[in-house]
């Protein structure tokens, strides 16, 4: 390709919708090995279009109906729809810096909320398919720069009401939980960063270790850990430079049509511990987001539920809270673990198939299933667990509608 602006004419004047109705039942390998030879600059492009677009229509719908363009690389790295909004809620302002704006969903949806948005990243090729992306979905207030964070900080004093950051957390082919090897590298461009803006929002692995991050990062005014309704998505943290007090820590669980579950530490709720209630009829699991902010007692006793031992994240309770965060299931028989016992209740019930979990317990659920020839899957559901005495139990449960 001659120029950047032949690049951006053919994405602008190139027919994506009807190229991918074409081509749906084609791969991308299928796709290049067709068209070998073709000197089309796009056809890289249009084989990573054949590849992402069946996942993205879930990850980024907005998108999707705009016939958006993607890379594979970015479309990786990049927000879902659905975080992307829900962290645009979180601050509104005149004018947001986003350090590392890789696709663009973040700052699509920051733009409902600020002025204006200037996004940085280095690479030409990705910017202008960014911007591309941006005239379909009729933003018009995102400035992209092709420029290093690290660059940009150096020769601008521009203040700003929030100052975002979703560092490339793969610089080297692998995956890096520690700030030091994200690139940008947080900890060494901090100082200049807090000279643009008083505050600063991090998004983080899901496999981001909250106590590191309190010992590693200061003015933390909140961490969010954030899940759909399956598992832990991402972890945000909310930098203010003139917090001082002990940092927020919340829990959210997205849900559809923009809404969200949520929980936080700020909650003022006299933890009661108290176990095993023999009168339950009920079994929860809080959400992984809840358990990873190791929120699951203060959540437990705001739902006034009874845990089953301490470090335990399995619950018990009389009643199912309104908009649990996590499962729950009505319990169907509980008792004392035994292999006489247990294998008895299998015989007895013609339960060859279920799901199983286990917490405290001796065994592993890949044990269980050998031992006891359970097959994976089914509507039943296991939990095995160790009680505050020592007592080792077994919960047969079905998932509540």
């Amino acid at each position: 390709m001659n120029t950047t602006s032949q690049f951006v004419q053919l994405l602008q004047s190139f027919d994506l919708e009807g190229f991918l109705t074409q081509n749906k039942q084609m791969d991308a390998s299928r796709f290049l090995l067709a068209h070998k030879g073709n000197t089309n600059d796009l056809n890289w492009l249009l084989a990573e279009q054949i590849k992402l677009y069946p996942k993205a229509f879930h990850k980024l719908p907005h998108f999707v109906k705009n016939h958006c363009w993607f890379t594979s690389k970015s479309y990786e790295q990049a927000s879902g729809e659905a975080s992307a909004l829900y962290k645009s809620k979180l601050i509104s302002g005149a004018k947001l810096l986003d350090l590392s704006g890789g696709l663009g969903v973040d700052d699509w949806a920051f733009s409902r909320n600020f002025d204006k948005i200037i996004s940085l990243d280095p690479d030409e090729t990705l910017n202008e398919i960014v911007r591309e992306n941006y005239r379909r979905l009729k933003c018009t207030n995102i400035e992209r720069i092709s420029i290093t964070a690290e660059e940009y900080l150096q020769h601008t004093q521009e203040k700003f009401d929030l100052l975002y950051l979703d560092a490339d957390r793969r610089p080297a082919n692998g995956k890096s939980y520690f700030l030091n090897q994200d690139a940008p590298n947080f900890l060494e461009i901090q100082d200049a960063c807090f000279l643009l803006s008083q505050r600063i929002l991090l998004k983080l692995s899901p496999m981001a270790d909250l106590h590191y991050l309190q010992e590693t990062l200061s003015h933390i005014e909140k961490i969010i850990v954030v899940g759909d309704k399956k598992e832990v998505k991402e972890v945000l943290v909310l930098l203010n430079n003139s917090n001082e007090i002990k940092p927020i820590i919340e829990s959210v669980v997205l849900m559809e049509e923009e809404e969200f579950l949520h929980f936080s530490s700020e909650k003022d709720i006299q933890l009661e511990i108290s176990y095993v209630n023999t009168l339950a009829k009920f079994f929860f699991e809080p959400h992984v987001a809840i358990i990873k902010a190791q929120l699951s007692l203060n959540y437990a006793n705001a739902c006034g539920l009874n845990q089953l031992a301490a470090n335990s994240s399995f619950y018990i309770g009389k009643h199912i809270p309104e908009n649990f965060m996590g499962r729950s299931f009505e319990i169907v028989k509980a008792f004392e673990f035994s292999k006489r016992i247990f294998q008895q209740y299998l015989k007895t019930t013609h339960l060859d198939q279920a799901n199983i979990t286990k917490r405290n317990f001796v065994l592993s659920v890949e044990e269980i299933r050998k031992a006891y020839k359970i097959k994976e899957g089914g509507k039943d559901y296991l939990f095995f667990s160790t009680l505050s005495d020592g007592t080792r139990m077994v919960y047969h449960c079905i998932k509540t509608a």
